[in-house]
């Protein structure tokens, strides 16, 4: 079977059931009540098929984003997006981060283009900077990924550099995703969303997911803006029908309704958690880069996994070990509820005493 790389998985393995599960970072708040009232009420639909083209949702997301609703595509989650992305590309050449996000690759090696890793430094904080810029010059990829903010590291990228980015590769005739989908975690994320540029580039393409925010991951809702209509158009051909199912489409127009409030709420409690769980985790020796959403790259300085000493008290985290870039000492933990952070924080003291 394909090796499961991902972060979220814990409550499915043998005897973690009651697993406190910090190796996938998804909202502290919980589903919005409306939400959930949405997807109950819509089951008694689940006997017709779905809008191939959530057109309700498209709506309510385009005034929600400020962009024309034919620019939206939606799918079952970003994932599903960014496995369709290559092939509607036509990619060739796929840059990416290293570390980032690791479907982009496999996305990209699935469909036979060759991939490139453009690595980031730890001395800066593994942010992005000009030399990616450089290497896309040097490398003319066909198909540029940007994590923003970058995951696992909780980095948000300037818009100045994605500006010359984005200009570089209309020249070269390469596209430029810009993966979104924890910004709305951010307290500035209206000064680094890249949504600006739509207007001005036809090479962009965004993506944004219900998945994170609105705590849905098994829902599976994400969605990708981009004014090129033949691009959408290509989404949707490389790739299953009716992608986004009746509940899905119910709980995104639900969680449109109070977004920009629950939002708020959410990056409120986020940054002042995450702020204190800096400190701590520093005071307790590890190494701590500071994230600007609702997870935490950490360096263990210790000789243990931390994830192994952790899982044996019912808690996990997410081992960073299989990002490209990284080693067996990093890990990324989940900005979770009041309660958790404590629990993982008096773990962390008793293990690294």
């Amino acid at each position: 079977m394909l090796n499961y790389s991902h972060g979220g998985n814990a409550v499915y393995e043998q005897g973690n059931a009651n697993t406190i599960d910090l190796s996938a970072s998804i909202n502290p708040l919980g589903i919005p009540e409306k939400v959930a009232s949405a997807i109950t009420d819509e089951i008694r639909n689940t006997n017709r098929y779905p809008d191939h083209f959530s057109g309700m949702l498209r709506e309510k997301t385009a005034a929600f984003e400020g962009v024309n609703p034919e620019w939206i595509f939606f799918g079952n989650g970003a994932s599903d997006i960014i496995f369709r992305l290559p092939r509607a590309t036509g990619a060739v050449k796929v840059m990416v981060c290293a570390p980032t996000f690791a479907d982009y690759e496999r996305s990209a090696r699935s469909y036979g283009a060759e991939v490139y890793r453009h690595a980031l430094r730890k001395e800066n904080g593994f942010s992005l900077d000009d030399s990616l810029v450089e290497a896309v010059q040097m490398e003319k990829p066909t198909l540029v990924y940007i994590c923003n903010p970058n995951n696992p590291t909780g980095k948000l990228t300037d818009t100045g550099l994605i500006g010359d980015l984005l200009a570089l590769c209309m020249q070269i005739g390469a596209w430029v995703v810009v993966d979104e989908c924890f910004i709305d975690f951010a307290e500035s994320a209206s000064l680094h969303t890249s949504k600006a540029f739509l207007h001005a580039y036809s090479n962009i393409v965004i993506l944004k997911a219900f998945t994170k925010v609105f705590a849905l991951p098994g829902i599976r809702l994400g969605y990708a803006l981009c004014a090129d209509k033949t691009l959408v158009d290509n989404l949707y051909f490389h790739g299953a029908d009716w992608a986004v199912s009746n509940l899905a489409q119910a709980a995104g127009v639900a969680a449109l309704d109070d977004a920009k409030d629950f939002i708020r709420r959410t990056v409120d409690f986020v940054a002042a958690e995450r702020h204190a769980m800096e400190k701590e985790l520093a005071c307790l020796g590890y190494k701590v880069f500071a994230s600007s959403v609702n997870y935490i790259l950490l360096q263990n300085p210790h000789p243990f996994d931390l994830r192994d000493k952790l899982d044996a008290l019912g808690i996990r985290i997410r081992s960073c070990g299989n990002f490209h870039g990284l080693d067996d000492t990093y890990y990324r933990v989940a900005v979770s509820t009041k309660e958790n952070n404590a629990t993982l924080l008096a773990a962390l003291r008793t293990v690294s005493a």
